[in-house]
């Protein structure tokens, strides 16, 4: 094993590397100043696609594309975490609405509705420590005025948890009360249950700004075995944007907001790069515009 031993290079010498590989690089000040806000090595993956073999770029490839590369990236992520945000806050209301309605304020308390016992105790203890930090007003309100703090009513504690956590819960409760809430929304318990565990770890990569377009998802979530998901590539990040679309459409969410969002996935998705593979490796296969799944 070797030691690194690679020294830092300042902008204009992270552009003479590129150039020296074969980029073209039309405005050396504009790649200066994109690659002053942007990390050298953060972009460096995404010139893969433009390469012929690792530091090659193929004859004619410009700076700009890479750059255009980045940005739908960029705005790709935006977009799946502003529809998550959405999906979250529907769910949280879902599941707080049928628990507190069926075991009460505290049901979440209740380690009798949860399958697996240990797992409800240590998640229960992480849900107090969140409920502990939080600054939220309503927090500070129960905490002041009623006894028992930190445990608070169920739609209080859906509020503080992060998306993980209410995956979690979702995923822990018993088979019948997994079943009449994935019901009410559509679909088969292991479905939701699944998809709310992919949606938590796509969450968790849009937070972090990292690589999304081409990725290789560690978390693949079930898709169901029937109709057009029958051909849907659980790996790519298509599955998410299938789903996403799918469960909008049967939340009650407001007809602007799912709208509004899918003119903006659409306007995106239309504004392909010139990169082979471009909408394969996204899990976006011919005829995908025309699939049930979309429209």
């Amino acid at each position: 094993m070797e030691k690194y031993n690679k020294p830092p290079l300042s902008c204009d010498k992270q552009i003479e590397l590129l150039t020296s590989r074969g980029l073209v690089v039309s405005d050396c000040e504009k790649a200066e100043q994109f690659l002053s806000q942007v990390n050298y090595y953060r972009l460096s993956a995404y010139c893969l696609p433009f390469e012929i073999k690792r530091h090659q770029f193929h004859p004619g490839v410009i700076f700009e594309k890479i750059q255009k590369l980045y940005e739908f990236d960029r705005r790709l992520r935006f977009l799946i975490d502003e529809a998550l945000e959405v999906i979250e806050i529907s769910v949280r209301t879902a599941v707080s609405y049928y628990l507190a309605n069926k075991y009460g304020a505290f049901a979440h308390e209740e380690s009798k509705i949860f399958f697996n016992k240990k797992k409800h105790f240590e998640w229960l203890i992480k849900i107090h420590e969140e409920i502990k930090r939080s600054k939220e007003t309503f927090v500070e309100h129960y905490k002041n005025k009623y006894k028992g703090f930190p445990q608070i009513p169920i739609w209080m504690a859906v509020e503080v948890m992060s998306f993980g956590a209410l995956s979690q819960l979702y995923h822990n409760l018993l088979r019948p009360d997994q079943i009449a809430i994935s019901k009410s929304l559509g679909y088969h318990s292991s479905v939701l249950s699944s998809w709310l565990h992919t949606f938590t770890y796509t969450r968790n990569i849009c937070a972090h700004h990292s690589r999304i377009w081409n990725r290789q998802l560690s978390i693949a979530m079930e898709v169901p075995k029937k109709g057009d998901w029958s051909t849907v590539n659980a790996k790519r990040i298509g599955s998410v944007l299938f789903a996403i679309n799918n469960l909008m459409s049967k939340l009650p969410i407001e007809k602007e907001i799912r709208v509004d969002w899918q003119d903006e996935i659409n306007d995106l998705l239309d504004h392909s790069i010139d990169i082979p593979k471009f909408y394969e490796v996204m899990g976006l296969l011919d005829g995908w515009r025309e699939s049930f799944l979309w429209k």
